[in-house]
C-alpha cells in the first residue's frame, strides 16, 4: 500500500500521471503559497502519529527528492510546507484512498 501510494507521488512530482504537467504543479503551489504566509510556522500544527518504519521511508523519500531536485541545480523543497502537504493531498485526491484506509483498518 505505502509503496504505492509513493510511487504515485513520485509520479505527480515528475508530471508522468497525464493529469498536470510540472507548470500546472508550480503554479498550483505559486497560488497556495500566496494564499498563506509564507513561514511555515504561522500554519496551524495537526499531530500525526507513524510508526517508526514509515517515519523512515517518508524521510529517506524526502532526502531523495531534494537530492535529485539538487543534482538538477533547484531548490530544495522544505518537508512539512511542500513534501508532506503535497504526500497528503496526492493521496486524499487519489481515487483508491478509502480502499488504503480500509486496508489499514483491517490489518
Amino acid at each position: 500500500m505505502s509503496d504505492d501510494l509513493m510511487d504515485r507521488f513520485d509520479d505527480a512530482e515528475k508530471g508522468s500521471d497525464g493529469t498536470q504537467n510540472s507548470t500546472e504543479v508550480a503554479q498550483g503551489s505559486e497560488e497556495s503559497s500566496k494564499s498563506s504566509d509564507n513561514s511555515t510556522r504561522s500554519r496551524s500544527q495537526y499531530p500525526v502519529y507513524l510508526s517508526e518504519s514509515l517515519q523512515e521511508r517518508l524521510d529517506d523519500r524526502f532526502n531523495k527528492l531534494n537530492a535529485r531536485r539538487e543534482l538538477d541545480d533547484r531548490e530544495q523543497v522544505e518537508k512539512h510546507k511542500h513534501f508532506l502537504e503535497g504526500l497528503i493531498k496526492s493521496a486524499l485526491e487519489h481515487e483508491c484512498f478509502e480502499e488504503y484506509v480500509e486496508e489499514e483498518y483491517n490489518s
